[in-house]
């Protein structure tokens, strides 16, 4: 890992290598909001608002799916105000109290809050 300076010069650990951040050769995640999330996380160019507004603009799972994500992604930057906002959003989103409260991920994001004190 390498790290770089936030505008106000506190040190933020990067990501690691890209080919730490990838499915394993043979692997496919068929879940169009999943590439935009690897991409997002490989540093590939992608931003967090295109993995937000591609969260708003599919469907309730890739709206929680992509509040979860964005949450981990400030998490390991050190934004820890926008990862708790994240978080918390994900949790209380349509899908994690409705149709996906019983998807193992929902119910990660429900433990990593109450982990964090978020809830």
């Amino acid at each position: 890992m390498t790290s770089t300076k936030t505008n106000d010069g506190d040190a933020v650990v990067s990501l690691p290598p890209s080919n730490k951040m990838s499915l394993p050769p043979g692997r496919k995640d068929g879940r169009k909001i999943m590439g935009t999330v690897y991409s997002l996380f490989r540093g590939d160019g992608l931003t967090e608002q295109d993995l937000a507004t591609a969260g708003h603009s599919g469907s309730p799972s890739d709206e929680f799916y992509s509040l979860f994500y964005l949450s981990l992604f400030c998490e390991s930057r050190g934004e820890t105000g926008k990862a708790e906002n994240y978080m918390r959003s994900a949790v209380k989103s349509s899908y994690s109290q409705g149709r996906g409260a019983g998807d193992y991920m929902t119910s990660v994001a429900k433990v990593h809050s109450t982990l964090r004190g978020w809830n």
